[in-house]
């Protein structure tokens, strides 16, 4: 009886791993740990309708220079990621997190696997609302767009730095980037990944780093040891090692993007 307890243990355990594959694509294995808990009126800022979509605006100094923070599956509520917006608009910037998932984000345990999440919300569908999104912004008098993805979020954001809709971006523990991605990008673009990232492993992120070394784009690659992939939102609190080197990616997010939108 133990054995066959066993047995299934390992069955589920293993199917649950399969469920997070998307065609020959694949999430990380962390990608779904310590969700956050999602709370609606979080933050210094507030939640405005902009093109079509939600979004959590935080906004200290009236600044034309715009910051869009793109989430995880997880979506635009969670505490950290709006944190992250507040020090970006602290820093002077119109920081903005979109709700691409229409008030759908993912819910762990709940009757639908990843795939079949995936599958009203993937990231081609993310990318196109991203451009209108960006398009409305400025028509509302943002002069410069700069972009932040988290997991998800990193692959609208690499799919908009092949395009002129924002003029540098970051990609934090990114999900799906690819070789190809990186070599139509056209503008300055960071990664910021963990050491343990199935999906972004060394050797591939040394391909970007020659890939964009060649194609002339300026480019900051940096692996954050002793991490996991999703560390920059969903880190525990407890976890002291985790939380600095979240700050640290943080810090490292801004100091991009300023450099290239506070640009003369």
């Amino acid at each position: 009886m133990a054995q066959v307890s066993y047995m299934l243990v390992l069955f589920v355990t293993l199917s649950f791993f399969a469920s997070l594959s998307l065609g020959q694509e694949t999430l990380s294995r962390h990608c779904l740990e310590n969700p956050p808990t999602l709370i609606s009126n979080y933050g210094a800022g507030s939640v405005k309708q902009i093109g079509g979509l939600k979004a959590y605006v935080s906004d200290h100094s009236h600044s034309n220079l715009a910051i869009i923070l793109i989430s995880d599956v997880y979506g635009y509520e969670a505490p950290h990621l709006r944190n992250i917006a507040d020090k970006v608009a602290q820093a002077g910037f119109y920081a903005v997190v979109p709700d691409f998932f229409y008030g759908d984000p993912y819910v762990v345990n709940s009757s639908r696997t990843i795939p079949e999440w995936l599958k009203t919300h993937g990231t081609d569908k993310g990318f196109e609302d991203a451009k209108t999104f960006i398009s409305a912004l400025k028509k509302e008098g943002i002069h410069a767009v700069g972009a932040g993805g988290f997991c998800w979020g990193g692959k609208v954001v690499v799919q908009l730095a092949k395009t002129d809709f924002t003029k540098a971006t970051v990609l934090l523990h990114p999900s799906w980037v690819t070789l190809d991605d990186i070599k139509a990008v056209k503008v300055p673009i960071s990664i910021l990944a963990a050491e343990l990232d199935n999906g972004t492993p060394p050797a591939l992120l040394k391909q970007f780093e020659d890939a964009l070394s060649k194609h002339k784009v300026k480019n900051f690659i940096k692996i954050f040891p002793k991490v996991k992939h999703g560390w920059t939102v969903r880190y525990n609190e407890s976890d002291v090692t985790t939380v600095e080197a979240a700050k640290e990616a943080h810090k490292d997010m801004l100091l991009w993007l300023s450099k290239y939108l506070k640009k003369n």
